[in-house]
């Protein structure tokens, strides 16, 4: 049975045959996903790779395989992948465990690669892995699993200490749009926040095409499934919505939750998108139960990673924890998918755009707003500074706006440039957002 996942056994060229790799390379779009490179491989390593259906868990792990073979020239009986999908339970997957040692054990290999994808489909999967660590059957090797983000909202990852020796968690997240428009072979050059605040202008020329390619990427969003259908058939495919819903509500029933209570707080968190709100809101005019119910199904949608909540801060930078907030799904293609589900309208084309500049900011700096003598949508905390962003997408106007610590402001415009004003496709087609983050501590 193993035999048949690992065909560079016979032919490290037989690398194509694996469905996964084959659809890759058939793809009109394609791109290698920096969690390649950010994988610990040097032996005892335990890693966990985890995110959203649909982001390219298990492509990565093939390419990171074929990286192996081509660039390292690993034994390629060394290199062990199963996909955990029709396992039933950890005694199950411990039984594949041990062909794989007994292999290996057979061709003298002292050192594995082992990848295992979708590893939370077998119930109580981290017992098998747990009693062969503890074993020391892995104590030379290289182990990279991947599963959905009830991994994380489980805690299961939490359940290995000791044990991961050099091992990382990664999550890996949509497509950010810098790296979205090189799959269209729109070559800008990409640096720092501050690299893009100085350097912006330089762009101009490429506004138009930008704007084309954000248009695409608010039905899209980062998503690869979703990008090629778009390509191929210029709409994403119900078939691609529902099997990312389809996910999604799998991971709410393994960690026991109400999937209406899920559903209701989705449906007003996306009716009120840049509006900010508190949970007793929520709760009662969304029917989502209690308040203390609205918080746990949003703290929910945090650890699934599918969220981001954004506190409000004063003039001094300081965190107002008990004032309104304001939610955001942390990708286009989620909206549309979750919009879809709960028969939701989407939110406009403004409050999409300010939902994209959230989420990428978020990826790398600690973002908030202010509701004070005029909102600003995005503010983060650079360094001992304190930067503002406004989404406007009507008139526009150049002015020097300073608000106690906060002494610059930029309006992210449609296609206006001034020297504060930044066509938002331009902007976030050069800020250098990571696909994958390497997470110390979990939600």
């Amino acid at each position: 049975m193993i035999e048949e996942y690992n065909p560079w056994w016979i032919s490290k060229d037989r690398i194509k045959e694996l469905e996964v790799y084959r659809k890759y390379e058939e793809s009109e779009v394609k791109w290698f996903p920096d969690v390649i490179e950010k994988v610990s491989l040097s032996p005892y390593s335990l890693n966990f790779i985890f995110g959203p259906r649909q982001v390219g868990k298990s492509t990565a792990l093939i390419l990171l395989i074929k990286k192996l073979l081509d660039e390292r020239r690993v034994d390629p009986k060394s290199i062990f992948y199963f996909s955990c999908d029709k396992l039933a339970d950890y005694k199950e997957l411990d039984e594949i465990l041990g062909e794989y040692i007994k292999f290996r054990k057979a061709n003298n290999i002292a050192s594995s690669f082992i990848f295992l994808d979708e590893i939370t489909y077998p119930r109580e999967w981290y017992r098998a892995l747990k009693g062969r660590i503890d074993k020391g059957d892995f104590k030379n090797d290289v182990l990279v699993v991947t599963g959905s983000l009830s991994m994380s909202a489980k805690r299961e990852i939490e359940t290995f200490p000791g044990r991961r020796g050099k091992g990382k968690n990664l999550l890996m997240l949509p497509l950010p749009f810098s790296k979205y428009v090189e799959l269209f072979n729109v070559k800008i050059q990409k640096g720092d926040l501050d690299f893009v605040l100085s350097n912006y202008m330089r762009n101009v020329q490429f506004l138009s095409e930008l704007n084309e390619l954000l248009e695409k990427y608010l039905i899209t969003g980062g998503f690869p499934n979703a990008i090629r259908d778009f390509v191929k058939y210029g709409k994403v495919g119900e078939n691609t919505i529902s099997d990312f819903i389809s996910s999604i509500i799998s991971d709410v029933n393994k960690l026991r939750r109400s999937e209406t209570f899920f559903k209701l707080a989705i449906k007003g968190i996306i009716e009120r998108t840049a509006s900010d709100f508190s949970y007793h809101t929520l709760s009662r005019s969304f029917g989502v139960g209690t308040v203390k119910t609205t918080i746990s199904y949003v703290e929910l949608l945090q650890r699934l990673y599918l969220l981001k909540v954004l506190d409000q801060i004063d003039l001094e930078g300081n965190v107002l924890t008990r004032k309104e907030k304001k939610f955001y799904f942390i990708d286009p293609f989620i909206y549309k998918a979750f919009s879809f589900w709960t028969l939701t309208n989407l939110p406009d084309e403004t409050k999409l755009i300010e939902s994209v500049v959230i989420s990428h900011l978020s990826r790398i700096y600690d973002t908030f707003y202010i509701k004070a003598k005029g909102e600003i949508d995005a503010v983060i905390k650079s360094k001992e500074e304190i930067i503002g962003f406004e989404v406007k997408f009507g008139n526009v106007k150049a002015e020097k706006k300073i608000l106690g610590r906060m002494k610059r402001v930029y309006i992210l415009s449609k296609d206006k440039v001034d020297y504060n004003v930044i066509p938002v496709s331009i902007f976030l087609a050069m800020i250098d957002i990571p696909q994958s983050i390497e997470l110390k501590v979990l939600i």
